[in-house]
């Protein structure tokens, strides 16, 4: 045996997080993947409203006129000034339903290096002005309830999925022993964290989100033919646009 042989150490770099953002915490307020994470809220929201409108009038108390997309603007102005109200939706959208939500909310937040406060106020913000008073109010009036539940439940409800993640996360991603149900139960405590990482590694965030102010997003063809066709002129207008480039 070769007695001048000895054993070094094997220099190793710094233990890091390197877990992708959705499974690990920000170490500072991180102002751009918060917004981003608002836009895959904004995609997911309407979306969600879409099912919402093939869902039966007894599950969403909406009527076919709420659901009527001519004078959209109008009937949202109509549906503000005459909120809020409370609302008469079963107990498990007004009381398990919105509080889940409430809790995404505020684990986008909490993900992106921000306190349980900002979180919450991230949380009040979105539940509120985004959603009853934004996507929501489109097809009905503002509710009580959800404005009150969604972001005080939200934030206890919230917190409690941000610190089960981090025991999975810290359990390498397990639940009783199985990979499986880690997966599932990590997507269910932050959906919105997961699918905004699939979708910017699917389109390795090559896209343009924005929003526009003009109707028929400026072109002027498509706004004649919608109208030719007898579609409504809405002067009042929010739309998102989206640019994906195809690789």
């Amino acid at each position: 045996m070769d007695q001048g042989l000895s054993l070094q150490p094997v220099a190793t770099e710094p233990t890091s997080n390197r877990l992708p953002k959705h499974l690990s915490v920000a170490p500072e307020k991180d102002w751009d993947y918060l917004m981003e994470q608002s836009y895959t809220i904004l995609g997911l929201s309407v979306a969600t409203v879409g099912l919402m409108t093939l869902l039966p009038e007894s599950v969403t108390n909406w009527d076919p006129e709420d659901t009527n997309l001519k004078g959209l603007g109008k009937k949202w102005w109509n549906n503000v000034k005459e909120g809020p109200v409370w609302d008469k939706d079963d107990h498990y959208l007004n009381y398990i339903m919105h509080p889940y939500f409430g809790g995404v909310y505020y684990t986008a937040a909490r993900h992106s290096g921000f306190n349980e406060w900002e979180s919450f106020l991230y949380s009040a913000t979105m539940s509120t002005f985004f959603w009853e008073y934004g996507v929501e109010a489109f097809a009905e009036v503002p509710s009580i309830q959800d404005i009150i539940v969604t972001p005080l439940f939200g934030a206890a409800v919230g917190e409690w999925m941000f610190q089960t993640e981090m025991d999975i996360t810290a359990n390498r991603g397990k639940v009783m022993g199985s990979q499986t149900m880690g997966d599932v139960s990590l997507f269910l405590l932050n959906p919105v964290g997961h699918i905004h990482y699939w979708v910017t590694d699917w389109w390795r965030d090559d896209a343009d989100v924005s929003f526009t102010y003009t109707p028929w997003f400026g072109n002027t063809e498509a706004a004649n033919f919608a109208l030719d066709a007898g579609a409504a002129y809405d002067p009042i207008f929010i739309g998102l646009e989206v640019k994906l480039a195809l690789q």
